[in-house]
């Protein structure tokens, strides 16, 4: 019995699935932080280009995925003060391969839309669902995370609090911050998970971009936010 599931285990992390006993509360606080590190550099690159995407302007080398990965690389290292190491061990490892891996899967898959571009063809918040829908099926069940809004600033109402967190314990504590509108992440321990609760700021392409969909916002206002939940000890 012992050898068999030794040999399941192997398989199981050959096939790209990460094994991790839960974490304590502090691994799983910078686990979250990672995450969201993560996730705001990546989608900042789809971000920068919105003007040229929007404009028709991008060129195929300038959208190119190894162009584009390397950019989210170099956003990453500006913003934590190092560069991304894809061969850390245990969770955090892992969580940077997967997101490397569903950037460069989503950015390819969807080539044709940012070197075409036109408005709208391919928006920061689009970008994000496709890469979280893909880093969430690998980091299951050690990672879990989610961008969200208030119902009556969603564009998509694919992207609700009850359908992206459904079935998870934190989908009710997300929804009471949210009302809130503060923008103080919230990073602590609810239940038997570690939530990292992170508002976004609205920028002023988003603002711009949702007025054309009839929503009247201001610049540095609430805009939704991310959230990181890890099970834990």
């Amino acid at each position: 019995m012992r050898r068999s599931l030794l040999v399941l285990a192997a398989a199981v992390s050959a096939a790209g699935f990460p094994l991790h006993a839960q974490m304590t509360e502090d691994a799983a606080k910078q686990a979250a932080q990672e995450v969201r590190l993560l996730i705001t550099e990546g989608t900042n690159v789809i971000g920068d280009l919105q003007p040229a995407i929007n404009g028709s302007k991008t060129t195929k080398e300038q959208v190119a995925p190894d162009a584009l990965v390397n950019q989210f690389k170099a956003r990453y290292q500006k913003a934590k003060g190092e560069p991304l190491d894809a061969k850390a061990t245990g969770v955090v490892g892992d969580a940077r391969r997967a997101y490397l891996q569903a950037f460069t899967s989503v950015v390819t898959k969807y080539q044709s839309n940012l070197t075409k571009g036109g408005q709208d063809a391919f928006v920061p918040a689009f970008f994000r669902a496709q890469v979280l829908s893909e880093f969430n099926k690998s980091m299951k069940p050690a990672v879990q995370a989610y961008a969200t809004n208030r119902d009556n600033e969603l564009i998509n109402g694919d992207w609700a609090v009850h359908k992206v967190m459904k079935g998870s314990p934190l989908a009710g504590e997300v929804q009471s911050l949210m009302t809130t509108g503060g923008l103080d992440p919230v990073v602590k321990r609810s239940g038997n998970s570690v939530m990292g609760y992170y508002p976004m700021k609205l920028a002023a392409g988003c603002v711009s971009c949702h007025a054309q969909n009839g929503l009247k916002q201001t610049e540095g206002a609430f805009g939704g936010a991310l959230v990181a939940e890890i099970p834990v000890k």
